[in-house]
């Protein structure tokens, strides 16, 4: 034990074959928590090498089974967010990738934290399982050319024993243990081809565009020290995406944007879309943006999320206009603006606690009208309850505190800060 911490305190290389004698070690029990807490801490406090963090994913990926799946004309493609606020671009980039010929299977978790998780949006879709073995999702992609399940149990089953630990002792935030977490998972899954969507602000999980930036580097040189192809996105999360947060909302929504709805929501499902086809198909950026904008608005996407979401079980009933508006016009409650000005901060993680607990007590969603620099005008609203239930009054009193409105104008903020390829 005491080896492995000394050599992270002096900085020096581990190796492979130490890491894998280590988790390995762990998982049988004979590494013990207050060890492995120990090693985490040297990580969390003097880091490690790329070469390190590489061959960590490696030995976490190597303890449970690994996906592999038929070839196909091109490479699976996968996306992957760090987490954020209405963000529902999985039900947008998957269409989209797949109507452009790019098979897609995407293993998804559900919520967590103040963020919304792509199987709690799917299961909005009723009937629809999520469930499925990897063999079923395989043949839904036969079928459409696309999937999106929940996460299998059977991956990476080193990562979610280092990852309670981690959260248990306090040792989350730590680029290399995250990177390697992150990568291993998509690396077990079977796909080729990545788009990183890696959020930042006060929404998200990294909070620096710097630290973003780094995470965003530390995932992207792994993927490609794997053999794969990878490119990172960093983009914003001091407001929410979306303009819908939680539930049916927030899918009606995504299907408003795959209807020709411009937002910052579409923009960046499209930058997503455009990375994942010019990787996958080896053509120019111009050429995979040229091709998702196409398809987008043609209605070839959203068709193919119909598709999608009829193979997997569901039913469509949320692609109807008219159920869409119904949802959208159920107003239970509004906060508004008590000056005019310009918005200056929305409270992301604290709105994404509201959204979750007025979704639990039969809400459908928050609208958020606004974004970062926006001009207000006194008694603007500055978001709306969406249900069938009329909004308790302490909601409406936490939600007015997520909104901060400055006399003096603040500068928009950038959808997108980065690339790192």
């Amino acid at each position: 034990m005491n080896e492995i911490i000394e050599k992270v305190m002096r900085k020096e290389e581990l190796g492979e074959p130490l890491l894998k004698e280590w988790i390995e070690g762990f998982l049988a029990g004979k590494v013990g928590k207050d060890e492995m807490t120990e090693f985490l801490k040297a990580v969390c406090k003097f880091s490690l090498s790329e070469k390190d963090g590489s061959a960590l994913t490696k030995v976490m990926v190597e303890s449970g089974e690994t996906l592999s799946f038929k070839k196909r004309a091109y490479p699976y493609a996968d996306k992957h967010s760090t987490g954020g606020l209405a963000d529902s671009t999985t039900l947008i980039v998957a269409p989209i990738v797949a109507a452009a010929g790019v098979p897609f299977l995407k293993m998804s978790g559900r919520k967590l934290g103040h963020t919304g998780g792509t199987i709690d949006k799917l299961e909005k879709f009723k009937g629809l399982n999520p469930e499925m073995s990897i063999a079923a999702a395989e043949k839904v992609v036969d079928e459409v050319g696309a999937a999106v399940i929940a996460q299998s149990k059977e991956l990476v089953p080193a990562d979610k024993a280092l990852y309670k630990l981690r959260d248990e002792t306090g040792t989350v935030k730590s680029l290399p243990l995250i990177a390697s977490s992150v990568v291993s998972k998509k690396l077990a899954s079977g796909a080729d081809v990545f788009c990183l969507d890696v959020k930042t602000g006060n929404g998200a999980f990294m909070e620096g565009v710097e630290d973003s930036v780094a995470l965003a580097e530390w995932m992207v040189k792994i993927l490609k020290s794997h053999g794969k192809k990878a490119v990172a996105v960093i983009s914003d999360m001091n407001a929410p995406l979306g303009d819908y947060i939680g539930g049916e909302a927030e899918v009606s929504d995504a299907i408003d944007c795959l209807s020709g709805k411009q937002s910052r929501l579409s923009e960046l499902s499209l930058i997503l879309s455009s990375k994942l086809i010019s990787l996958a198909k080896g053509v120019s950026e111009d050429a995979g943006a040229e091709e998702a904008t196409r398809l987008l608005r043609s209605g070839e996407a959203l068709k193919k999320l119909m598709e999608i979401v009829r193979a997997e079980g569901g039913e469509l009933s949320l692609f109807s206009e008219e159920k869409r508006k119904e949802i959208f016009a159920a107003d239970v409650g509004s906060v508004f603006a008590e000056k005019s000005g310009y918005l200056k901060k929305i409270d992301c993680v604290s709105l994404g606690g509201i959204a979750r607990k007025f979704e639990e007590k039969g809400g459908n969603g928050i609208f958020v009208p606004f974004k970062i620099g926006d001009p207000i005008e006194k008694g603007a609203a500055l978001a709306v309850l969406k249900g069938k239930i009329e909004a308790d009054p302490s909601i409406l009193r936490e939600l007015s505190a997520c909104f901060d409105v400055s006399k003096t104008p603040v500068d928009p903020l950038p959808l997108v800060y980065g690339i790192v390829d």
